[in-house]
């Protein structure tokens, strides 16, 4: 730094205001700054500047290993912080879910607590967790925001989709189809989004008068086949549309369909709600896009203003941030 302010004949306050992106310097000054740092090969050091800051540029995101939207979310998040030269360190928890989950989710943070991260983007694996399971976070008073399902116990920064909304979107665009009988598919209350997805779609079915034949709940998002089978079949002939609160779970009820003869979307019209890139060509299925690339990216920006605005000086209001779902269209289900 002091070869470029030598050479650049301008103060070491100056190169160093120049390199730490500050914009209170003349921009012909920042100019020949820079192409001088550029050719003298300048790094900067982390290291030193988290010294001098009291920050260590590095941010932690945890997320369920196998998480249908975490890749997207990651993406979103990555782009964000590479735009602003931070660090993003990744951690995984094994299962979305149940007490393992926990435990693992719980080790996994207070090890980047060691690690003097700037802040945390954690999708939780228990939203019923208690603020004790946040103690060591809150008492550092470092920056958190959750993503795609939020905590009931614990007041905190929370960027997902507004999955009420997409719920009760999905009963707009079955009526709009002509459907009078609907099927529900989900997990109950076992996660948030489900529930909350579930609470919308009922919410449609009352406003633009359907009426609810069956409300199936499964166990999880993935292996439920039989359980979907013997419920349509038991219902068969008295509903003409299937809302799944997850893909998964959709594409269940899709293949049930055909296997008891029901024409698709002639005869029952399927919904999902994730619009993932399954990987079957059997099925074009009619969903919903979470938009979770602009979840993680919103969340980024959110955990870098707290980082900036000094959430150490003082208790922020917790924020909430939802991304409205956009109806994607597949052969199972016109747009309406």
């Amino acid at each position: 730094m002091k070869q470029i302010a030598a050479e650049a004949e301008v103060s070491l306050m100056t190169v160093s205001r120049v390199l730490r992106n500050q914009s209170n310097v003349a921009p012909a000054t920042k100019l020949k700054i820079r192409t001088i740092a550029e050719r003298l090969g300048y790094k900067p050091n982390r290291l030193v500047r988290g010294m001098q800051s009291g920050r260590s540029g590095i941010v932690s995101v945890v997320m369920p290993a196998g998480h249908a939207i975490a890749p997207a979310i990651l993406e979103g998040a990555y782009d964000y912080f590479n735009e602003k030269d931070m660090l993003m360190a990744l951690d995984l928890v094994h299962g979305d879910y149940g007490e393992k989950a926990v435990e693992e989710q719980s080790k996994v943070i207070n090890r980047l607590l060691e690690s003097r991260v700037d802040g945390f983007i954690l999708l939780p694996v228990n939203e019923d967790a208690s603020p004790l399971y946040f103690k060591e976070v809150i008492d550092r008073k470092i920056p958190l925001v959750l993503v795609d399902r939020n905590t009931i116990h614990f007041d905190a920064d929370f960027v997902g989709t507004d999955d009420f909304a997409g719920g009760y979107e999905a009963a707009r665009v079955l009526a709009e189809n002509g459907c009078k009988n609907a099927v529900l598919i989900s997990t109950g209350d076992l996660v948030s989004t489900s529930r909350l997805r579930s609470e919308g779609f009922k919410a449609g079915l009352k406003a633009f008068k359907l009426k609810l034949i069956a409300n199936v709940i499964a166990p999880n998002f993935t292996y439920n086949a039989d359980l979907i089978d013997n419920e349509l079949t038991k219902h068969q002939g008295r509903f003409d549309c299937v809302f799944g609160i997850a893909d998964r779970l959709a594409i269940n009820a899709w293949h049930s369909c055909q296997r008891l003869e029901l024409k698709i979307p002639q005869q029952v019209k399927v919904v999902g709600f994730g619009a993932l890139n399954l990987r079957d060509p059997r099925v074009a299925l009619s969903s919903f896009d979470q938009q979770p690339y602009k979840v993680g990216r919103d969340a980024a920006k959110l955990l870098v203003e707290r980082i900036e605005k000094g959430l150490l000086k003082g208790k922020l209001k917790a924020r909430t941030i939802l991304c409205p779902p956009q109806f994607v269209e597949g052969t199972s289900c016109p747009a309406g």
